[in-house]
């Protein structure tokens, strides 16, 4: 949905509270969009293999 912003306030990014909507700037118009429900999502053997590769690669470095 393309929101309105009043004049003091340019462009909002991100969640301002929690209440499952968010703030991004799309092509220089400002969007609210609802936020992903991934509470119940179940992961694929593929994304299980990407997230122990990720971690085996990436952790403890930083």
């Amino acid at each position: 949905m393309k929101a309105e912003l009043i004049i003091p306030i340019d462009a909002l990014r991100g969640k301002l509270r929690e209440d499952g909507y968010y703030f991004r700037m799309y092509k220089g118009v400002q969007i609210v969009q609802r936020c992903p429900d991934r509470s119940k999502h179940k992961k694929t053997i593929a994304e299980a293999a990407n997230q122990k590769r990720f971690a085996q690669r990436y952790a403890g470095k930083h």
